[in-house]
């Protein structure tokens, strides 16, 4: 039965969940749809109880993500971050234009979306975090979606709690970058909706995604890239007919190459300027972490050209078929937005804008390096594990599955004491992108092999480990511990498929103490420790007593109530300089930056602006994240001259005049 089954080719229908047992036809591995073989309304019945299956499972998942991660909502902050994103979208909601009114550090569409958030639920920080909070709803059921394609309900299910515990609720604020990872994950389930449905317009829904991602911040070119990595891989794939005669695919051979002298050109100019982009700082580090999973990808592709027979007429247009709707959607949100600056003039402002911005702050960013590529062992010892519990029979056993299981339980308790587990776990996640490209790139074999998987697996692996591996660039150049969080659940996605699509055993008890130890790691010690901190440990957490708080807790919040208090005293006119990277406190205290940067400007421009008579308070940020903001000895030398009266008040140095 089970051999017929798996032999038997799909059919359209309803879906039907792969853990009930009736007398169907099936997709591969039970997640395609089906058609009854004899009883229709048992089938209808059967799986009508599948979607209700996946359902229960899906509104248990969401309720618990939601309320797990709204617990966290209003906890900690890193202040510059809040600051800068709540100045903006306020700069935006009183009529001022990104770039063109004042300095903006990301390409401006996420100020639009926070303007409007703030025109719904306030001007205050929590309503930046309820919107972020929204989209993080709207993203779990799209990881779930996508992991039902590879596997039960029910482990798709734990695998979205498992990518929950290990992104958002570690740094809740309202991050662009988490933007670009939900619309990563919604762009991945629309390129794997079209591989199954062939529709058009699942394409242009991805390329919407994409557009809507760089206009939240440039780095959503990383998620175009793997899409167009994949749509090249998958003009390969349909352009490789198994059955051709050999005369045709000899003329069609020689007709193809003016199509693979522009794909090898196009992959290979990828692969340059990646290396360009990196080169200031490419370390073994960096090749490992960041060269390496493209140049899987594109070696990948480059060697499928060996099996494709179809000519140049052909190729270009299967590939254009799928790359100009793709094109299309990233392009519509663009054109819009650009029309808004070049209906008021300011497209040159936005251009400069957005290079300057990108190129300032990646120098300014780079002073931490990816984790180094010997620390992979703990990423080895982990893919060992899991590949012997899905090859392996005699992982299959419940002696060796308790055992497995009651080790990871002892790892776990002592973890809670031992920073070499803690960190040994980290960094079994942190060096594990590569390898499942590497593993995805292996998967999918030349095309024909009997054993090997089918055209859609291959083709549904290759869109995850493009996006995986690519995406992870989200850590160049500022490898703080945070940015991986932003790209690891569509490494997690690429290795679900990986393993559902290779597996020659269940491997179910083993794979499930994994999937529990790494899921309880993140609830127990990784979102308690606050990882996106780097300045100092986070200690007791208060409610932030400020209007435009909203209910924030943070650690040290009496001291910042009184900060505000101050400056709110000392400036009558309500205007203040706040130097070097503390945009918060002219949000927190409603007083008026002097300068259109609000996270720091030239000296120049400092020095100009310190000339006004009506300027009465400067604040200066001793301790600034990065040691190129330290403010400059002339700009100090002018404070402290013009302003006589001076405290200090942490990190801030606060000076004023009557």
């Amino acid at each position: 039965m089970k051999k017929e089954m798996e032999n038997t080719p799909a059919k359209s229908g309803l879906r039907i969940d792969p853990l009930l047992s009736v007398e169907i036809r099936v997709h591969e591995q039970g997640t395609e749809p089906v058609e009854a073989t004899s009883d229709g309304e048992v089938a209808v019945l059967i799986a009508a109880q599948g979607w209700l299956v996946r359902l229960t499972v899906l509104a248990v998942v969401l309720a618990v993500a939601g309320i797990y991660a709204g617990f966290h909502i209003g906890r900690g902050w890193a202040p510059s971050d809040d600051g800068a994103l709540s100045q903006s979208a306020l700069r935006v909601m009183q009529g001022q234009l990104p770039h063109r009114d004042f300095a903006e550090i990301y390409t401006g569409g996420l100020s639009f979306i926070h303007a409007l958030a703030f025109r719904a639920f306030g001007v205050n920080l929590m309503s930046l975090r309820i919107c972020v909070f929204l989209f993080f709803l709207a993203w779990v059921p799209v990881v779930y979606y996508i992991a039902l394609r590879f596997t039960s309900a029910i482990a798709a299910g734990a695998i979205t709690l498992l990518a929950v515990a290990w992104s958002y609720p570690n740094y809740p604020a309202a991050m662009p970058s988490w933007y670009n990872l939900f619309f990563a994950t919604f762009g991945a389930a629309a390129l794997l909706r079209y591989l199954e449905a062939r529709t058009r317009r699942w394409l242009f829904v991805a390329g919407v995604c994409g557009g809507v991602s760089i206009l939240i911040k440039v780095i959503g070119a990383y998620y175009i890239a793997g899409v167009l990595l994949s749509l090249a891989f998958l003009e390969q794939s349909e352009s490789s007919p198994e059955s051709s005669e050999k005369s045709s695919e000899a003329e069609s051979s020689r007709n193809s190459w003016p199509y693979r002298v522009f794909s090898v050109s196009a992959l290979l100019l990828f692969l340059a300027a990646l290396v360009y982009m990196l080169h200031s700082r490419l370390g073994m580090a960096e090749l490992y972490q960041f060269v390496l999973p493209s140049a899987v990808l594109v070696g990948l592709i480059l060697l499928g050209e060996r099996s494709v027979r179809a000519g140049t007429t052909q190729r270009f247009k299967t590939i254009f078929r799928a790359v100009i709707p793709f094109l299309g959607g990233f392009i519509s949100p663009v054109i819009i937005f650009l029309l808004l600056y070049a209906r008021l003039g300011a497209l040159g402002q936005l251009f400069s804008g957005v290079t300057s911005s990108a190129m300032t702050r990646s120098i300014a960013l780079g002073v931490l390096r990816p984790v180094s590529v010997e620390k992979s062992i703990f990423a080895l010892a982990l893919v060992g594990l899991v590949a012997a519990a899905t090859y392996l029979r005699e992982f299959q056993g419940r002696i060796v599955s308790a055992a497995v299981g009651l080790g990871l339980t002892v790892m776990l308790v002592k973890a809670a004491t031992s920073s070499e587990i803690i960190l040994g776990v980290w960094y079994s996640a942190a060096t594990l992108t590569p390898l499942v490209v590497l593993l995805g790139a292996a998967v999918v074999p030349a095309a024909g092999k009997r054993s090997g998987p089918s055209k859609l697996q291959q083709q549904r692996i290759m869109v995850l480990i493009s996006l995986a591996g690519v995406c992870s660039l989200v850590q160049f150049p500022f490898a703080a511990s945070i940015y991986l969080s932003y790209s690891l659940p569509l490494t997690l996605l690429a290795a679900v498929a990986i393993v559902a699509t290779a597996q020659k055993q269940p491997g179910t008890y083993v794979l499930a103490a994994v999937t529990g130890f790494y899921l309880l790691f993140g609830v127990f010690m990784l979102v308690p420790d606050y990882v996106y901190e780097l300045t100092h440990k986070v200690g007791r957490m208060d409610e932030l007593h400020l209007e435009r708080a909203g209910g924030l807790r943070i650690n040290y919040a009496a001291d910042f109530e009184g900060l505000i208090h101050f400056l709110q005293q000392h400036s009558p006119n309500g205007l203040m300089y706040a130097g070097n990277e503390c945009p918060e406190l002219y949000f927190l205290s409603g007083l008026k930056n002097v300068t259109r940067d609000d996270g720091g400007v030239p000296a120049e421009e400092v020095l100009k602006a310190l000339q006004s008579d009506d300027l009465k308070v400067v604040v200066i940020n001793e301790e600034p994240l990065f040691p190129s903001a330290r403010t400059n000895a002339e700009v100090r030398a002018e404070v402290m001259q013009k302003f006589p009266h001076s405290s200090q008040m942490g990190i801030f140095h606060v000076f004023w005049r009557e």
